[in-house]
C-alpha cells in the first residue's frame, strides 16, 4: 500500500512539474507593464486553465534582457515577455513594430502579426501577442531647457539605435549606454538628456537629476510575449485558445492602463519640480514620422528583405 502510495505521489509532481512553464520577464517588477500587463495575464491564464498552465517567473536578475531570445527559443524558458530592440542583435523584426500606427483593432484584423508570427518561427518562436501603447509612448527628458528654436542642439542625449532619429533631428549627438547608467551620468553631466518610455521616470527617480519633460511625445511603444515554438505546438487545442484569448484581453487592457499611468506619472512629475517644455514647431510636425522612418531603417538594416516585405504590407493595411 505505501509503495502505491509513493508512487501516486510520484506521478502527481511530475504532472504538476509538466504543467510549470518557465516565464521570463525583460524587465523587473519597477517596470509597470510587470506587475499590470504581465502578472495579470498569467494570473488569467492559470484561472482559464483551471491550472493547468502555471509559470515560474524569472527576470533580467537571472538572464539580461539582451540576452534572453536565445534561452527561449532553445527551450531553457518557454515564454518570454520582453522588447523587440532587446534582442536586435538576432532579429529586427518585432522591434519595427514601434514604427507602426492605426488602433489595436486595426492592426490585429489587418494580420500583420501572422505576417510577424511566421518570420519569427524560423528561429523557434511564436509571437503570441503584441501590446501596444497609445501614440506617444516615448520621450525625451533634459536637464536643461531647449534652445531658442525649440530644439538640443550640441548636446549629447543617451539613446539606443530606436530613437537616433529623433535624437538628431533635435540637433543632438546619440550616447549609447546600459539603463542602469542614466541616474549617474545624468548627475555628473556626462549626459544633458534621455530618450525613455513615457513611463518609468519617476519609479527610477530620474526627477532628481533632470527637470524637463520635452513634449510632443511620440511612437508605439510595444511589449510583445514570445513563447517557444515546440513547447505551444505540445499545448492541446484548447489550452493554445486559452493561451490566445487572454492575450487578446490583456492587449485591449494594457492600451487603458498605460494610458493611466502615463497620465498619473506625469501629474505627478510635474508635483516633484519638473516642467514641460514644448518642441519647437518644426520638429514637433514631424517627430513621428521621423521616429517610424527612424525605425524601419534601423530594422531594414539588419534584415532588409523581411524588413521590406513587413513595412509594404503594413502600407498595404494604413499602418504607415
Amino acid at each position: 500500500m505505501k509503495k502505491v502510495l509513493m508512487l501516486a505521489l510520484l506521478i502527481a509532481a511530475q504532472n504538476v512539474v509538466a504543467a510549470d512553464y518557465r516565464w521570463l520577464n525583460g524587465w523587473d517588477r519597477n517596470s509597470p507593464q510587470v506587475p499590470q500587463y504581465a502578472e495579470p495575464y498569467m494570473k488569467a491564464v492559470e484561472a482559464a486553465s483551471s491550472g493547468r498552465i502555471k509559470f515560474i517567473i524569472s527576470g533580467p536578475e537571472t538572464v539580461p534582457a539582451f540576452e534572453q531570445l536565445q534561452p527561449v527559443a532553445s527551450g531553457a524558458f518557454q515564454f518570454l515577455f520582453t522588447h523587440g530592440v532587446y534582442h536586435f542583435g538576432t532579429t529586427s523584426i518585432l522591434g519595427s513594430l514601434d514604427a507602426l500606427g492605426g488602433t489595436p483593432e486595426q492592426r490585429r484584423s489587418s494580420g500583420i502579426f501572422d505576417v510577424v508570427d511566421k518570420m519569427y518561427n524560423r528561429i523557434g518562436l511564436k509571437v503570441l501577442s503584441v501590446a501596444f501603447s497609445p501614440e506617444g509612448g516615448y520621450q525625451l527628458v533634459v536637464r536643461q531647457p531647449l534652445t531658442a528654436t525649440g530644439d538640443l542642439q550640441g548636446r549629447k542625449i543617451r539613446g539606443n539605435p530606436a530613437y537616433a532619429g529623433v535624437i538628431r533631428m533635435m540637433g543632438a549627438s546619440v550616447v549609447t549606454m546600459p539603463v542602469g547608467e542614466i541616474y549617474t551620468a545624468l548627475d555628473k553631466g556626462v549626459v544633458d538628456g534621455f530618450a525613455y518610455p513615457t513611463y518609468g521616470v519617476l519609479d527610477n527617480r530620474y526627477y532628481e537629476v533632470s527637470k524637463h519633460l520635452v513634449r510632443p511625445a511620440f511612437g508605439y511603444g510595444t511589449i510583445p510575449i514570445l513563447v517557444n515554438l515546440a513547447t505551444w505546438s505540445k499545448f492541446s487545442a484548447a489550452d493554445q485558445k486559452v493561451l490566445t484569448d487572454e492575450a487578446r484581453k490583456a492587449e485591449l487592457r494594457w492600451f487603458d492602463t498605460v494610458k493611466g499611468i502615463i497620465a498619473n506619472e506625469e501629474r505627478e512629475l510635474l508635483a516633484k519640480g519638473m516642467t514641460i517644455v514644448q518642441m519647437g514647431p518644426e520638429q514637433a510636425a514631424k517627430v513621428q514620422r521621423v521616429f517610424a522612418d527612424s525605425i524601419w531603417e534601423m530594422s531594414a538594416s539588419k534584415h532588409k528583405k523581411d524588413i521590406d516585405e513587413l513595412r509594404a504590407f503594413a502600407k498595404s493595411k494604413g499602418l504607415d
